[in-house]
């Protein structure tokens, strides 16, 4: 059995790893889940209708420190749990300050411990001493990493963290995709008879550029080209001050997990002039959603975008070069092939069939 952990409340973390677990299940693997009892996405947890352990986590800071003890019973509990369900293998499907504490008591010979590394270091603005140690500490006791890139591969094994021996790879499967009761996307048509409305979704973060990409549209203006810039998210406001052109919109605010997909699929194209980066959950979503994207070259952001075949990786991280990948997208049958470029990856090379498939062999000892 393959048991899928993530104790996240919110975000992409539980959104993940419900749909690794479905994945495995619709495949046929024998698995079972942990996730946190409140978290957004709990409900679909327990509609998938297999063996899961709900955690009660917290939801401050004094409430991380004082529930400690309650961590160590109930870790303690899903040993147990994972004993009686014979698991081979425990995903830690994305890195959270508990459930990195807990990887040492998780340990047995039983099975492997595998921590999912999205990033391989903390982002350039979200530094926290507490977090970083803690995740440092859980893949100290992992036995195995799983990344999403090559980027974050190397990055891992440079830093000493993993040796690549240690590492099983995958892709970051495409969001969008059974999401929703919305129907099958078709590719879409660039918009000819309005302005493109180019998006930015997510948290307002330094390493994001959301200043550089407000540069990259003002360039676009100051071409002659009429363009809507749309920004959806929440966290440092001030990195979206001075977003006063009328055709500028700024949506402050968390966005529900299932209203996800309707913002990013309201976007003509995304925009992600990211500073710094390993691979995107925004993307994923464009991905399943068939909406082309403009990326930077950092990271494995750049690698995603072209492996998928959904997005024009910018020339350079300058606001010119992300204008001038902005209007190579926007010509339309460019634009067209970007978007089924995207559907096709989202189902095939990053479904999350790829992905449930590539966990199994690895785990049985196969090409990782």
């Amino acid at each position: 059995m393959i048991h899928v952990a993530q104790w996240g409340r919110s975000g992409g973390g539980p959104l993940f790893a419900w749909h690794v677990a479905a994945a495995l299940d619709a495949s046929g693997v024998p698995v079972s889940v942990s996730y946190a009892a409140d978290a957004e996405a709990a409900p679909r947890f327990m509609d998938l209708g297999i063996p899961s352990f709900p955690v009660r986590t917290f939801s401050t800071r004094a409430g991380a420190v004082l529930g400690l003890p309650a961590l160590v019973r109930q870790t303690l509990r899903l040993r147990r749990f994972l004993h009686r369900g014979d698991a081979t293998v425990v995903v830690v499907a994305m890195e959270q300050l508990w459930l990195s504490l807990a990887i040492p008591l998780l340990r047995s010979r039983r099975w492997q411990v595998v921590t999912a590394v999205h990033d391989a270091r903390m982002h350039p603005g979200d530094a926290n001493r507490i977090e970083d140690a803690t995740r440092r500490w859980g893949r100290r006791f992992s036995d195995t990493a799983l990344v999403f890139s090559t980027a974050v591969r190397d990055r891992l094994v440079a830093d000493g963290d993993f040796r690549d021996d240690r590492i099983w790879q995958t892709v970051h499967g495409a969001f969008g995709t059974g999401d929703s009761p919305r129907e099958a996307p078709t590719p879409r048509e660039a918009p000819t008879s309005r302005p493109l409305t180019v998006g930015l979704f997510g948290r307002l973060s330094a390493y994001k550029g959301i200043g550089l990409g407000r540069d990259a549209v003002a360039e676009l203006r100051r071409r002659g080209h009429r363009v809507r810039l749309h920004v959806v998210g929440d966290g440092d406001r001030t990195l979206v001050a001075g977003f006063d052109h009328p055709d500028d919109r700024v949506d402050l605010g968390w966005t529900p997990d299932e209203r996800v997909a309707d913002v990013v699929g309201s976007f003509d194209l995304l925009l992600l002039p990211y500073t710094e980066a390993s691979q995107s959950g925004v993307l994923a979503f464009a991905m399943g959603l068939g909406v082309p994207a403009v990326v930077t070259p950092v990271g494995g952001l750049a690698e995603q975008g072209q492996d998928a075949g959904c997005a024009i990786v910018a020339r350079s991280v300058t606001a010119e070069a992300l204008a001038d990948a902005v209007v190579d997208a926007g010509e339309p049958s460019r634009y067209r092939a970007l978007s089924a470029a995207g559907l096709r990856a989202a189902a095939d090379a990053f479904s999350w069939r790829r992905v449930a498939d590539d966990l199994v062999t690895a785990s049985s000892g196969g090409t990782r």
